[in-house]
């Protein structure tokens, strides 16, 4: 069977199994984050979805309309979201971030620091994390997105969310999504983009959703284990590590920081599962896109469709994460963007 991106819908994919429902807030905000790294891939043709393991319940009464929509591209006009068939539309290269300086490097192996970092981290004082009652995150993330006006002209643009998450012990919480200033590499994607009409200005509130008590569903069972081999038990009750490797464990790890703040122990405990891969490399320094310096590692594959690296940047100090990064490096498919090319990044503030 050929895997193609649109294994990341069935890996992510909120409507299988459950029966159909209205989609809140944080639905909405979970399906574009994947929606448009799958929206020109190849066609799915052959074999059922692979087993999944257990999902957040908050993602439960998703419809089945939700992944209909996870297959086009999302266009904004004159404020408006509207969806487009990707395949009827005119190739062209679409704006993406630079790339990091040393986000392609060769690098070596990475385990003797990786574990200097996880000693470091268990006996940090200065960040001690969430626990107890309360979880904050703020991120700020972009994912590839291209714009199709009427004339099929193919537009792209940089532009970065800013999210809000706050939750506490009795599964109470909100999440707020606002628009970030944007980035243009290219003048003349600017241009197009201000012809289109008028646009969301940064601060401009994108989504919102509030909890009451017993309401919100995190994703993990906190408080997390701070021993490497039970964090690893319970990120596989929501990733398939076992089965696709190191790459989904980043993932796993990733999804952890969307949802809180680790304390030392656990990412002492974060650092030396990384640690025990082989196939994470040592980027050397890296300064993140909010200029915060720290260390990089890396890790390549193609389980998820595409020749993929995913870029770390973590906090010499505290061991925490500061960005993470996703490059397409050997080929886009039919995504219309250059190859080496950044298609997504988070940073945590």
């Amino acid at each position: 069977m050929r895997t193609t991106d649109l294994d990341v819908l069935r890996r992510a994919d909120p409507a299988a199994a459950i029966a159909d429902g209205p989609l809140t807030e944080q639905e909405l905000h979970s399906l574009q984050l994947i929606k448009t790294r799958i929206a020109t891939q190849e066609r799915l043709d052959e074999g059922p979805a692979a087993a999944k393991p257990k999902l957040p319940a908050r993602w439960q009464g998703m419809p089945r309309r939700a992944v209909l929509v996870g297959a086009a591209v999302a266009v904004v006009a004159g404020g408006s979201l509207v969806v487009a068939d990707p395949f009827e539309t005119k190739r062209a290269v679409a704006a993406t971030p630079p790339l990091l300086h040393a986000e392609l490097a060769v690098g070596g192996s990475a385990r003797g620091e990786l574990l200097q970092l996880a000693a470091r981290a268990a006996r940090d004082v200065t960040l001690p994390g969430d626990s107890g009652s309360a979880h904050s995150v703020r991120m700020r993330s972009w994912d590839l997105s291209i714009g199709v006006d009427k004339h099929d002209q193919v537009t792209s643009a940089v532009l970065p969310r800013e999210t809000t998450l706050v939750w506490h012990g009795d599964r109470s919480g909100m999440m707020r999504t606002t628009a970030a200033e944007p980035y243009f590499p290219d003048a003349k994607d600017r241009k197009a983009w201000e012809r289109g009409g008028p646009r969301q200005k940064p601060g401009t509130v994108l989504g919102e959703e509030k909890w009451r008590p017993g309401e919100y569903d995190p994703m993990y069972r906190y408080p997390l284990p701070t021993d490497p081999a039970r964090l690893l038990a319970e990120l596989t009750t929501t990733h398939r590590i076992d089965d696709m490797g190191t790459q989904e464990l980043v993932v796993a790890l990733t999804d952890l920081y969307h949802e809180t703040v680790p304390v030392p122990g656990v990412r002492s405990a974060m650092l030396s599962l990384l640690a025990d891969r082989g196939d994470v490399v040592a980027l050397g320094s890296m300064t993140d896109r909010a200029g915060r310096t720290g260390r990089g590692f890396a890790v390549d594959g193609d389980g998820f469709g595409l020749p993929t690296r995913q870029v770390l940047i973590v906090d010499s100090t505290t061991g925490a994460l500061l960005a993470a990064e996703e490059v397409l490096t050997k080929t886009a498919g039919r995504l219309p963007v250059r190859v080496p090319s950044v298609i997504g990044y988070t940073l945590y503030l």
